[in-house]
């Protein structure tokens, strides 16, 4: 057997184009050339990958098993080139992360910006995704890496603890929430007479959120669910109602005039970001460069390591 990447990376993109057409355009190449290489590609494995009609190209039960395969060569080989050009000293080389746009904002930014005072050569490529999201790109390669928390054991990747936080209740200003309570804490009763902004269950954060409130046996009312933090924000800060929202997203709410209010701290109400990587992979010379120095730095921020709520 003599399976090239080329046929794997032309087998990937017919996967998800369904059109010899499209694909030959992707790749750069003639559509004979493609039909050529994914039918040397099925005589080498010995079975059609593809069910083939006059308007539309269908993958089959089999190449369906064998996508994640490819997948798994083709980010490896990915990988490894990456790694080889990085060997440098870090003078060039690239970093892909996957991860929620608050997320990113509220926990990555500042890391990034001093990484790359001393690295001006390394490229960070980010993409802010839901946490489901996050995890496929994880999944089939296309990032070193992604940060966010699994509800369940996910084939071929893997995750670590690398921050947990507290959760706060964001009002807008003069908000009967925040008025006199400096230092305290609301309960999650008083939480539920208001209106509430909820996200979509796509991110961690309502999942914890969810689990919390079930185990406090309350309901918080919401007539709006939005599809980004920025968004839940932004309706917060117009009076459409209260967001429930980690603390690193909390302490950019501050900065937008907006008022963070404790809730009542207990363990079960941390809110966890894993480091979420593709099993057996082993991440460029940057993206292992960057983790060094980016965990400690998460480790230190979090509310229990200073001392704060969430212990």
């Amino acid at each position: 057997m003599n399976i090239t990447l080329r046929q794997l990376q032309v087998f990937l993109t017919l996967f998800e184009s369904r059109s010899f057409t499209a694909t030959a355009a992707q790749m750069h190449v003639t559509q004979s050339a493609v039909s050529k290489m994914v039918a040397e590609l099925e005589a080498q494995l010995g079975f059609a990958l593809f069910d083939r009609t006059s308007r539309r190209v269908e993958p089959n039960d089999a190449a369906r098993e064998f996508r994640g395969y490819a997948e798994d060569i083709m980010a490896s080989m990915q990988a490894a080139t990456r790694s080889v050009v990085e060997l440098s000293s870090l003078a060039r080389g690239q970093i892909s992360i996957a991860a929620s746009p608050l997320m990113i904002y509220g926990l990555l930014a500042e890391p990034i910006a001093r990484y790359r005072e001393r690295y001006p050569g390394i490229r960070f490529e980010l993409h802010e995704l839901s946490t489901d999201e996050a995890v496929e790109s994880v999944r089939a390669g296309r990032v070193d890496f992604g940060f966010g928390a699994l509800d369940s054991e996910v084939p071929g990747v893997e995750e670590e603890l690398v921050f947990r936080d507290r959760l706060l209740a964001v009002v807008p200003p003069g908000h009967a929430l925040a008025a006199g309570k400096s230092g305290k804490s609301v309960r999650w009763a008083d939480l539920a007479q208001w209106q509430h902004i909820s996200l979509r269950r796509l991110y961690s954060v309502r999942r914890t959120l969810d689990m919390v409130v079930e185990h406090e046996g309350v309901t918080l009312p919401s007539q709006i669910e939005a599809g980004t933090l920025t968004a839940a924000l932004g309706l917060a800060r117009a009076g459409a109602g209260i967001v429930v929202l980690p603390g690193y997203a909390a302490e950019i709410a501050r900065g937008w005039g907006m008022a963070a209010v404790d809730i009542d701290s207990r363990p079960r109400q941390i809110h966890r970001v894993c480091l979420i990587r593709r099993k057996s992979a082993r991440p460029s010379v940057a993206a292992r460069s960057f983790l060094a120095e980016l965990l400690p730095v998460l480790r230190a921020r979090e509310p229990a390591a200073r001392g704060g709520a969430g212990r």
